[in-house]
């Protein structure tokens, strides 16, 4: 059976739905929602199949990868697959701590080679590229407490806005635009530009290839096999004309605090078209060995359950 783009796994929400959650989870807290959580973590587990077989397909191929460094003792099973979903789980009454701006209970360890007071310096914005690795809303919570600089993450899902109105309701100094899209055209790029020059920031991820058009990705190794990687944010990184950034922030397994890596990739990407996938191989190399060596040592919070490897057709 061919696989499926990430992006045709049905999404069901609401804007009253997601209210919900978000007030059960403000009044609940983590012990009740914790409760909740491990059934249902279990029945997607055994009744997603596809997102089973990715889980063990990535953490097999970590280890097979990392050799001698792997972070498992023996190949990786279901039991890890299934802990590797409760972790998902955990991440995410995390993402909602952030979300609705209740007070972190760990610290965040700077471990890039940038930091965001540093940013703060500068006068123009510019655009960050995570990935579906780790928790990029802690990374924006700890942030947002400290400094200024407005941040502007771009989604791919149908829901940002009725997420905006509900995180708005539960949170009304909630500092985040969460910015739907579909695809990445001139006039989303101006409004962007506008953005950067008054000194904001752009979060996208780099690690999914387009919901609207799969084909336009570049392959490059990831764990020891060749890998689609999406074109647009590079070029839209290039359009801007601004200086771009990786972000991770990843809990650490031994201490509970979270690592954040902010690293500096180029103070402007140049894409000439004729031959821009040439041009854009040093930069994409770098993101994707920093993804690479991060999901071996945090190989439970890689949060994209599919097929990684897959290079769409459609």
């Amino acid at each position: 059976m061919a696989e499926q783009h990430w992006a045709k796994t049905e999404e069901r929400g609401s804007y009253w739905g997601i209210l919900f959650v978000l007030r059960a989870y403000q009044y609940g807290g983590h012990w009740l929602m914790r409760l909740v959580l491990a059934p249902v973590i279990t029945y997607f587990f055994l009744t997603g199949k596809a997102s089973r077989r990715a889980s063990c397909q990535f953490l097999k191929r970590v280890h097979e990868f990392a050799g001698g460094k792997s972070p498992f003792t023996q190949p990786p099973g279901w039991r890890k697959s299934w802990y590797h979903f409760w972790q998902f789980g955990l991440h995410a009454l995390e993402k909602i701590d952030a979300w609705v701006g209740k007070s972190p209970k760990y610290a965040v360890r700077n471990c890039g080679d940038t930091q965001f007071s540093e940013l703060e310096k500068r006068p123009e914005g510019g655009l960050l590229i995570g990935s579906h690795l780790g928790n990029l809303e802690v990374a924006r919570a700890m942030a947002g407490k400290k400094y200024s600089r407005r941040l502007n993450v771009l989604v791919f899902t149908q829901h940002a806005q009725s997420f905006n109105k509900a995180l708005k309701a539960v949170n009304p100094k909630a500092d985040i635009d969460l910015i739907q899209v579909t695809d990445i055209d001139m006039g989303l790029a101006i409004m962007l530009k506008e953005r950067i020059d008054n000194g904001e920031y752009v979060v996208i991820v780099g690690d999914r290839t387009s919901v609207t058009a799969p084909r336009q990705s570049v392959t490059h190794e990831f764990l020891g096999q060749p890998a689609p990687f999406a074109l647009g944010p590079w070029i839209l990184a290039s359009v801007l004309e601004c200086p771009v950034y990786f972000l991770f922030c990843l809990k650490n397994p031994e201490d509970g605090n979270y690592d954040l890596y902010l690293n500096f990739a180029c103070e402007q990407l140049k894409l000439p078209r004729k031959r821009r996938q040439e041009a854009l191989q040093p930069v994409l190399k770098q993101y994707a060995e920093q993804l690479e060596q991060l999901a071996i040592r945090y190989p439970y919070q890689w949060f994209n359950f599919f097929d990684f490897w897959h290079k769409d057709s459609q």
